[in-house]
């Protein structure tokens, strides 16, 4: 049988027209991605968010920060990428458990956790010089009480994207939207635009920064949508 090409499976899935509104799926339904997708499972040289992630670890590596924390690790692709490029300790975490198992195959060097970023405790027990957490605050509905959690001082590099999906609860028009909505908790954020693979109008948006010590927000505040 012949394997389809991982760029078509991916631009089917995130290009389809949007039939409902998106909305925040428990960690079964990421499960059934995880499992079923090709996108997850291929070596990240092949990904299609290569791009991005090269980006990240060329940063990371040129600021010779050798303690990578990543939060919504999912299937270890970009932990395999930075071990290959200078990254000493690397731990993740993912709520999906078959997320967690395939990382662990992906980058046996690395520490995968099954836990939730919006409750864990690893954001201060775990040591790391710089915190990556790549197209995932678009799913959760309290994004802003998740990058509460970050830790002052740490270098952190976040992505977002401009498009609408099943699982996105919001996505972002332009790099001034993104900015304005992360920038409070963020000492000289900068975000840039990088385009979608296959794709001639959808991006992606990275934002790099240190968590600042002043900016906080609860679960119930009025910020959080």
């Amino acid at each position: 049988m012949r394997r389809p090409n991982i760029l078509t499976a991916l631009s089917r899935r995130l290009y389809a027209p949007v039939r409902r509104r998106g909305q925040e799926r428990d960690a079964d339904w990421y499960d059934r991605v995880f499992s079923r997708s090709h996108v997850y499972q291929t070596s990240y040289g092949d990904s299609p968010y290569y791009v991005l992630w090269a980006l990240i670890v060329d940063r990371i590596r040129r600021d010779k920060q050798k303690r990578v924390l990543d939060i919504g690790c999912g299937t270890g692709q970009l932990a395999a990428f930075l071990f290959d490029h200078g990254v000493e300790e690397y731990v993740g975490i993912d709520f999906s458990p078959i997320a967690v198992d395939q990382a662990r195959k992906a980058a046996p060097r690395g520490r995968f956790l099954v836990d939730d970023a919006r409750r864990s405790d690893v954001y201060s027990t775990v040591a790391h010089d710089a915190l990556v957490c790549t197209e995932v605050l678009e799913h959760i509905e309290d994004d802003l009480a998740v990058v509460s959690n970050f830790q002052p001082g740490v270098r952190c590099l976040l992505s977002v994207p401009s498009y609408p999906s099943e699982g996105h609860v919001r996505h972002f028009a332009d790099v001034r939207a993104v900015t304005e909505r992360y920038s409070a908790f963020f000492d000289g954020l900068d975000v840039i635009s990088l385009p979608v693979p296959r794709s001639k109008v959808n991006r992606f948006f990275l934002a790099d920064g240190y968590r600042n010590e002043f900016s906080n927000v609860r679960s119930d505040d009025p910020l959080v949508s």
